[in-house]
């Protein structure tokens, strides 16, 4: 795996961050004054299951913001040994060239 590939599946965690925001805000939004009459009619545990649904989504988020963190660090570790064998093979590549001649 390359460090291209890495930064893209990094993106790739980025881009669900703003989805479960969404969600996070619309869950917050629905239960956001429930009035009363509604919680005696089941508004209590629909309010309970939003709330429940807000954690999660609280926590996915920083799951997916830590791995999001954790790949790019691996793909700069990477892109670093990546560098280091292209140096490599560039000075084994110009040593070759000068025994020849």
């Amino acid at each position: 795996m390359d460090s291209g590939t890495v930064r893209g599946l990094a993106f790739n965690c980025h881009r669900l961050l703003s989805p479960a925001q969404e969600c996070k805000d619309k869950m917050t939004a629905a239960i956001t004054g429930l009035p009363g009459y509604w919680v005696d009619l089941g508004g209590e545990e629909f309010k309970n299951h939003c709330t429940d649904w807000i954690r999660k989504m609280e926590t996915f988020k920083q799951a997916i913001s830590s791995l999001e963190t954790d790949m790019l660090r691996y793909a700069d570790t990477l892109q670093a040994e990546e560098k280091a064998a292209a140096d490599r093979a560039k000075a084994a590549a110009t040593k070759m060239t000068g025994k020849i001649k």
